[in-house]
Protein backbone atom coordinates (compact mmCIF):
# COMPACT_ATOMS: atom_id res chain seq x y z
CA UNK A 1 0.00 0.00 0.00
CA UNK A 2 1.48 3.51 -0.83
CA UNK A 3 1.20 6.48 1.63
CA UNK A 4 -1.27 8.20 -0.57
CA UNK A 5 -3.34 5.30 -0.07
CA UNK A 6 -2.51 4.88 3.94
CA UNK A 7 -3.86 8.37 4.35
CA UNK A 8 -6.98 7.74 2.75
CA UNK A 9 -7.75 4.65 4.64
CA UNK A 10 -6.96 6.51 8.14
CA UNK A 11 -9.27 8.92 6.95
CA UNK A 12 -11.76 7.14 6.10
CA UNK A 13 -11.30 5.16 9.20
CA UNK A 14 -11.66 8.67 11.51
CA UNK A 15 -15.18 9.32 9.34
CA UNK A 16 -16.83 6.08 10.66
CA UNK A 17 -15.76 5.59 14.13
CA UNK A 18 -16.67 9.33 14.52
CA UNK A 19 -20.03 9.05 12.74
CA UNK A 20 -20.61 6.01 15.05
CA UNK A 21 -20.83 8.46 17.73
CA UNK A 22 -22.40 11.17 16.86
CA UNK A 23 -26.41 12.25 15.83
CA UNK A 24 -26.71 12.37 11.88
CA UNK A 25 -29.60 15.30 9.96
CA UNK A 26 -30.19 17.32 6.84
CA UNK A 27 -29.30 20.69 6.39
CA UNK A 28 -30.87 22.64 3.45
CA UNK A 29 -29.03 25.33 1.43
CA UNK A 30 -28.64 28.78 3.62
CA UNK A 31 -28.76 27.37 6.87
CA UNK A 32 -26.27 28.35 9.14
CA UNK A 33 -24.84 25.61 11.04
CA UNK A 34 -23.03 27.53 13.27
CA UNK A 35 -21.99 30.94 13.82
CA UNK A 36 -19.01 32.77 14.96
CA UNK A 37 -18.75 33.75 18.76
CA UNK A 38 -21.18 30.80 19.82
CA UNK A 39 -20.29 28.02 22.66
CA UNK A 40 -18.08 25.36 20.88
CA UNK A 41 -19.02 22.18 21.75
CA UNK A 42 -19.04 19.77 19.39
CA UNK A 43 -17.70 19.10 15.55
CA UNK A 44 -19.61 18.47 12.80
CA UNK A 45 -18.72 15.43 9.62
CA UNK A 46 -19.14 16.31 5.93
CA UNK A 47 -21.54 12.96 4.40
CA UNK A 48 -22.96 15.21 1.52
CA UNK A 49 -23.36 18.40 0.32
CA UNK A 50 -21.44 21.26 0.47
CA UNK A 51 -20.29 24.49 3.36
CA UNK A 52 -18.62 27.32 3.74
CA UNK A 53 -16.20 29.34 6.58
CA UNK A 54 -16.98 32.64 6.74
CA UNK A 55 -15.48 35.41 8.99
CA UNK A 56 -17.06 38.60 10.21
CA UNK A 57 -14.96 41.59 10.91
CA UNK A 58 -14.76 45.45 12.20
CA UNK A 59 -17.62 46.82 10.50
CA UNK A 60 -19.52 44.15 9.48
CA UNK A 61 -17.10 43.03 6.40
CA UNK A 62 -17.45 39.17 5.99
CA UNK A 63 -14.73 37.27 4.83
CA UNK A 64 -15.19 33.69 3.44
CA UNK A 65 -12.36 31.47 4.53
CA UNK A 66 -13.08 28.16 2.23
CA UNK A 67 -15.16 25.85 1.04
CA UNK A 68 -15.70 22.59 2.77
CA UNK A 69 -17.54 18.91 1.00
CA UNK A 70 -18.52 15.47 1.92
CA UNK A 71 -15.46 13.62 3.74
CA UNK A 72 -14.12 16.89 5.37
CA UNK A 73 -15.12 18.20 9.26
CA UNK A 74 -15.54 21.26 10.63
CA UNK A 75 -15.53 22.59 14.83
CA UNK A 76 -12.33 20.48 15.74
CA UNK A 77 -10.99 23.52 17.26
CA UNK A 78 -14.00 23.46 19.94
CA UNK A 79 -10.59 21.12 21.64
CA UNK A 80 -8.38 23.99 21.94
CA UNK A 81 -11.40 26.92 22.73
CA UNK A 82 -14.42 27.82 23.96
CA UNK A 83 -15.95 29.96 21.11
CA UNK A 84 -16.34 29.24 17.59
CA UNK A 85 -14.03 31.19 15.55
CA UNK A 86 -16.47 31.03 12.31
CA UNK A 87 -19.71 30.59 10.94
CA UNK A 88 -20.33 27.82 9.14
CA UNK A 89 -23.52 28.08 6.07
CA UNK A 90 -24.73 25.44 3.91
CA UNK A 91 -24.51 26.35 0.28
CA UNK A 92 -26.24 23.03 -0.90
CA UNK A 93 -28.30 21.08 1.05
CA UNK A 94 -25.64 18.57 3.36
CA UNK A 95 -25.98 15.45 5.43
CA UNK A 96 -24.07 16.43 8.16
CA UNK A 97 -23.12 13.84 11.47
CA UNK A 98 -22.93 16.24 14.60
CA UNK A 99 -20.34 14.87 17.70
CA UNK A 100 -19.87 16.08 20.54
CA UNK A 101 -17.00 17.23 22.21
CA UNK A 102 -16.89 14.08 24.88
CA UNK A 103 -17.03 11.63 22.45
CA UNK A 104 -14.51 12.95 20.54
CA UNK A 105 -12.07 13.17 23.68
CA UNK A 106 -13.01 9.75 24.46
CA UNK A 107 -11.98 8.34 20.66
CA UNK A 108 -8.86 10.18 20.84
CA UNK A 109 -7.85 8.78 24.08
CA UNK A 110 -8.54 5.35 22.64
CA UNK A 111 -6.65 5.96 19.64
CA UNK A 112 -3.73 7.83 19.43
CA UNK A 113 -3.08 6.97 15.55
CA UNK A 114 -6.73 9.04 14.99
CA UNK A 115 -5.46 11.69 17.48
CA UNK A 116 -2.17 11.92 15.16
CA UNK A 117 -4.61 11.77 11.75
CA UNK A 118 -6.46 14.88 13.47
CA UNK A 119 -3.34 16.74 14.09
CA UNK A 120 -2.72 16.45 9.92
CA UNK A 121 -5.52 17.51 8.64
CA UNK A 122 -5.49 20.30 11.19
CA UNK A 123 -1.76 21.31 9.95
CA UNK A 124 -3.24 21.29 6.64
CA UNK A 125 -6.08 23.55 7.11
CA UNK A 126 -3.62 25.91 9.07
CA UNK A 127 -1.13 26.03 5.68
CA UNK A 128 -4.52 26.33 3.66
CA UNK A 129 -5.44 29.47 5.85
CA UNK A 130 -1.95 30.89 5.86
CA UNK A 131 -1.96 31.29 1.85
CA UNK A 132 -5.39 32.95 2.16
CA UNK A 133 -4.39 35.36 4.50
CA UNK A 134 -0.66 35.76 2.31
CA UNK A 135 -2.62 36.12 -0.65
CA UNK A 136 -5.20 38.78 0.69
CA UNK A 137 -2.18 40.92 2.03
CA UNK A 138 0.03 40.88 -0.96
CA UNK A 139 -2.19 40.84 -4.14
CA UNK A 140 -4.29 43.55 -5.56
CA UNK A 141 -8.19 42.44 -5.74
CA UNK A 142 -7.64 41.67 -9.45
CA UNK A 143 -4.64 39.64 -8.57
CA UNK A 144 -6.77 37.82 -6.02
CA UNK A 145 -9.84 37.03 -8.14
CA UNK A 146 -6.90 35.31 -10.64
CA UNK A 147 -6.24 33.06 -7.43
CA UNK A 148 -9.44 32.03 -6.37
CA UNK A 149 -10.39 31.21 -10.10
CA UNK A 150 -6.87 29.08 -10.45
CA UNK A 151 -7.83 27.32 -7.13
CA UNK A 152 -11.38 26.47 -7.69
CA UNK A 153 -11.20 25.70 -11.91
CA UNK A 154 -12.11 22.16 -13.05
CA UNK A 155 -11.43 20.36 -16.65
CA UNK A 156 -14.31 19.21 -18.72
CA UNK A 157 -12.53 17.97 -21.81
CA UNK A 158 -11.72 21.02 -23.61
CA UNK A 159 -13.47 23.84 -21.46
CA UNK A 160 -12.03 24.72 -18.14
CA UNK A 161 -14.27 26.52 -15.70
CA UNK A 162 -15.40 27.56 -11.99
CA UNK A 163 -18.24 25.81 -11.13
CA UNK A 164 -21.62 27.52 -10.13
CA UNK A 165 -23.43 29.17 -8.74
CA UNK A 166 -21.07 31.20 -7.75
CA UNK A 167 -22.62 34.78 -6.68
CA UNK A 168 -20.82 37.84 -6.93
CA UNK A 169 -21.19 38.80 -3.60
CA UNK A 170 -19.53 35.30 -2.76
CA UNK A 171 -16.75 36.11 -5.01
CA UNK A 172 -16.39 39.35 -3.13
CA UNK A 173 -16.47 37.61 0.27
CA UNK A 174 -13.41 35.44 -0.89
CA UNK A 175 -11.10 37.93 -2.12
CA UNK A 176 -11.98 40.71 0.18
CA UNK A 177 -13.37 43.37 -1.91
CA UNK A 178 -16.57 45.79 -2.49
CA UNK A 179 -19.00 43.59 -4.72
CA UNK A 180 -18.96 46.65 -6.84
CA UNK A 181 -15.27 45.86 -7.84
CA UNK A 182 -15.36 42.35 -8.79
CA UNK A 183 -18.84 43.31 -10.79
CA UNK A 184 -16.59 45.76 -12.30
CA UNK A 185 -14.06 43.27 -13.21
CA UNK A 186 -15.97 40.32 -13.95
CA UNK A 187 -17.57 42.77 -16.92
CA UNK A 188 -14.50 44.12 -17.85
CA UNK A 189 -13.11 40.37 -18.60
CA UNK A 190 -16.27 39.44 -19.92
CA UNK A 191 -15.89 42.28 -22.72
CA UNK A 192 -12.41 40.96 -23.51
CA UNK A 193 -13.29 37.77 -24.39
CA UNK A 194 -11.48 36.08 -21.24
CA UNK A 195 -14.92 34.42 -19.10
CA UNK A 196 -18.30 33.83 -19.72
CA UNK A 197 -20.17 33.99 -16.84
CA UNK A 198 -23.80 32.19 -16.73
CA UNK A 199 -26.08 31.27 -13.40
CA UNK A 200 -23.97 27.74 -13.07
CA UNK A 201 -20.52 28.35 -14.35
CA UNK A 202 -17.79 31.36 -14.80
CA UNK A 203 -16.28 29.42 -18.09
CA UNK A 204 -12.58 30.31 -18.62
CA UNK A 205 -12.20 31.20 -22.51
CA UNK A 206 -8.80 31.81 -22.35
CA UNK A 207 -5.43 32.04 -19.95
CA UNK A 208 -6.66 35.55 -18.04
CA UNK A 209 -4.14 38.23 -17.90
CA UNK A 210 -0.99 38.50 -14.92
CA UNK A 211 -2.35 42.33 -14.79
CA UNK A 212 -5.28 43.80 -15.18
Amino acid sequence: MDAGAAVTDQSDEFMRELARLGETRTWDTGATVVTQGDPADCMYLIHEGELRAVITGEGGRVVELNSLRAGEFFGELMLSGEQRSATVQVTARARLTRVTRAEVERLLGARPDLAFHLIQRLGQRVRVLARTVADLASADVYGRLVGLFDALAVQDKAQRFVPGPMSQQRIAERVGASKAMVNRLLQDLERGGYIEVTRERIALLKKLPPRW
